[in-house]
């Protein structure tokens, strides 16, 4: 899950509140349509630090878009760069997906369904503001998304909106896939502090030094073993909105620090494990911001 803190002026006295609230633990405080009715209920909640899922959230997606608008240009992606079958890219249904409807400047969020292969595929309805809008047939889409190790495009015709059982759109099987190979080692220098959870629960305090979308080196006091498990939780800048993210990572190594970084602790590479699409996209848009001298 990838989440945002919650803001004072978000804590509504009154009225039901529009989206689930959680704590720094991921454990459920207030869910969505819940009425704060006092200000000293609301001082108290804030002070626990709230958070919530903005994974589908219309910030969180403007502030990806700018992100994405950072490019690495040059030599080096054009040999990365690939034309691929869709079923190559063998998506997951519920992956999430950009979607450019024409000529319209700002892009949409659906996730993907399934596919018969070389006849068509499916996507969720298409939403603004958390309600499905409707695409005319013949309508092209552009689609963006990430998947293992790739960042692909491709384009779709819409041929039908379905609304049963589920509000969906059957869009034309694409014939050409252009994809980036995303190179997974590529670590960019960071100084981003972090929370480390020790598979008990316990929180150590940590810094991640380097980042690349496969794990990075972290410097911590609290001695770990090769092999431990551990989350990292972190928070990112995306065009100014700031995001929290909760990962699993797998220590891979132990490694001396050079004398700059002594004063943190250790060196350990870690392994990220089980992102989701949005922390893959999330990090993805980060790493070629910090690339691009776009965040310090």
């Amino acid at each position: 899950m990838l989440r945002a803190p919650v803001k004072l002026h978000e804590l509504l006295i009154g009225r039901p509140m529009p989206f689930d609230v959680y704590d720094r633990d991921g454990r459920l405080l207030l869910r969505r349509g819940y009425v704060i009715e006092t200000d000293q209920e609301k001082q108290k909640l804030f002070k626990l630090g709230p958070e919530r899922d903005i994974s589908t959230d219309e910030r969180f997606r403007a502030a990806l878009e700018s992100a994405q608008r950072v490019e690495v240009k040059g030599s080096d992606e054009e040999k990365r760069a690939v034309s691929l079958g869709f079923h190559e890219l063998h998506l997951v249904p519920g992956e999430l997906l950009q979607i450019k409807i024409g000529s319209e400047e700002q892009p949409l969020w659906a996730r993907y369904v399934g596919m018969l292969r070389n006849k068509s595929l499916l996507i969720d309805a298409v939403t603004r503001n958390d309600v499905p809008i409707f695409i005319r047939e013949g309508t092209t889409l552009q689609i963006k998304g990430t998947s293992g190790s790739y960042a692909f495009l491709f384009s779709a015709s819409l041929l039908a909106n379905v609304s049963k059982p589920f509000p969906y759109h059957h869009l034309t099987y694409p014939g050409e896939v252009k994809a980036l190979r995303l190179r997974r080692s590529d670590r960019v220098p960071v100084r981003l502090v972090c929370a480390v959870l020790t598979e008990d629960g316990t929180p150590h305090g940590g810094v991640l030094l380097d980042l690349s979308l496969g794990g990075g080196l972290l410097a911590t006091r609290h001695p770990l073993q090769v092999g431990e498990t551990v989350t990292l939780k972190f928070k990112i800048d995306l065009a100014g909105s700031e995001l929290i993210l909760s990962v699993r990572a797998q220590v891979r190594s132990q490694r001396k620090l050079d004398a700059a970084h002594l004063r943190d602790g250790e060196g350990y590479g870690v392994q990220f494990l089980d992102l989701t699409p949005e922390e893959t996209i999330a990090l993805m848009t980060y790493i070629r911001a910090v690339q691009a001298g776009a965040v310090a």
